[in-house]
């Protein structure tokens, strides 16, 4: 297992040469953002860009700067140092940080991010691939017999995946395969995987590791109920969502219209100190002008739907004071949701 990264490794680490800034409209009225993203190419890189090029287009008062930093963790260690006023994070690595699990046992945050507005999610959903596991009705029947595929080690989708495999008690007693997420179809075809956890990115297509599996296996592939004990995990999981998901992709696997699923939001984690206006008009952006978004992230989240922008937000932690000011203008804030004071 590689070492932990440290907060100084990854102030360190912060790209410098994959800056992409955008001006906005007001010249040198505009408060410039500053947003944190994964690599080239990577889900959240492209959300930004979208972002970007919408508040090129239509924002007033904005600017934006975008970095990259590669890894969720690192991202939210660098948001709470101050190198950025926002940064693309999903909410496992989120409720990580605000309960002090895994790498955050570690290394502690100082000061979790304020809440900010979704800008997509992974969805879930348990496949059987092997004769030995054609007949399981749920997954309280995994057994040690059985071979379980939970996703490649340190991606979010393991490590939602994982949590809720041990909260639902069975993690223990199975066998895990940890292998590359690009192996996986061979090591079906081969025999080696009874179970595997299926994604989709924004429930709008296949990630392309389980495009590969259908286009290889998609024949012995079969839709797995999770039972009570794992839809238990996920209602008691904060950063995760339950619910039938609708198949998305598929071509050779024969699945119902609908499965059993988790869903993982992902969204814009906001620094108490980024301004308040600045961060008001960048989520008002994103509600109005969602087709030019879409133009550029074809998984972007229907903003142009005021709810998708509040599909992320975990209960008990504070939404920034700019993102609550826009939620209450769109009629979608909940009382029972609290926000922070940033500064101005």
């Amino acid at each position: 297992m590689p070492a932990p990264v440290t907060r100084r490794q990854v102030v360190a680490g912060l790209s410098t040469g994959g800056v992409l800034s955008t001006l906005g409209c007001l010249g040198g009225d505009s408060q410039r953002l500053s947003l944190g993203v994964g690599p080239v190419d990577s889900r959240s890189h492209t959300a930004g860009k979208a972002l970007s090029v919408a508040v090129d287009q239509h924002a007033e008062g904005v600017s934006l700067s975008i970095e990259s930093v590669k890894g969720a963790s690192q991202r939210l260690y660098a948001l709470s140092e101050g190198q950025f006023d926002a940064a693309a994070v999903d909410n496992t690595t989120l409720y990580r940080a605000i309960e002090g699990t895994g790498v955050f046992d570690l290394d502690a945050v100082e000061t979790v991010p304020a809440q900010g507005f979704s800008y997509g999610w992974l969805d879930h959903y348990w496949l059987t691939a092997s004769d030995a596991a054609a007949d399981l009705e749920s997954t309280a029947e995994f057994s040690e017999e059985l071979t379980v595929y939970p996703v490649q080690p340190g991606m979010s989708s393991r490590l939602v995946t994982e949590q809720l495999l041990r909260a639902a008690d069975r993690w223990e007693g199975i066998g895990i395969d940890n292998r590359p997420r690009t192996a996986v179809p061979a090591a079906v075809d081969g025999g080696e995987i009874d179970v595997v956890a299926a994604v989709e990115p924004s429930g709008q297509r296949l990630a392309a590791w389980c495009q590969q599996l259908d286009d290889q296996v998609g024949d012995r592939l079969g839709a797995l109920p999770v039972g009570d004990a794992f839809e238990s995990a996920i209602e008691s999981a904060p950063n995760a969502v339950g619910g039938q998901i609708e198949p998305t992709g598929w071509e050779t696997a024969r699945l119902p219209s609908a499965v059993d699923g988790w869903r993982l939001p992902m969204q814009w984690l906001v620094s108490p100190d980024a301004d308040s206006e600045a961060v008001a008009e960048l989520t008002r952006l994103a509600a109005d002008h969602a087709e030019t978004i879409r133009s550029v992230d074809e998984l972007a989240v229907a903003h142009s739907e005021p709810d998708a922008l509040a599909a992320a937000v975990i209960e008990d932690q504070p939404v920034h004071e700019g993102v609550a000011t826009a939620f209450k203008a769109l009629d979608i804030w909940d009382d029972d949701w609290t926000e922070t004071d940033a500064v101005d």
